[in-house]
């Protein structure tokens, strides 16, 4: 289930109240643990965490350097 969303917030709106449950705790965790420093984007239809490329933009594919990812798929979560 990739989402459209743009935002954390916009793409756990997006999920039903059973997903939702399920995933805003876990992202709650991860957010609130996050050093500073890491960018909290929309990614590949996922709520990510990446190195910005203004710290590190020597990656293979010239996109931010992924670090946690969170999502909701059709039959699981994935974190």
């Amino acid at each position: 289930m990739r989402s459209n969303a743009v935002t954390a917030d916009q793409y756990l709106a997006g999920l039903d109240d059973g997903r939702r449950a399920q995933i805003e705790p876990v992202y709650r965790a991860v957010h609130d643990a996050m050093p500073a420093g890491y960018d909290e984007t929309i990614a590949w239809g996922m709520i990510t965490w990446s190195v910005p490329l203004e710290r590190f933009p020597d990656t293979y594919n010239g996109q931010p350097l992924a670090y946690v990812s969170l999502a909701a798929q059709k039959r699981h979560t994935a974190l």
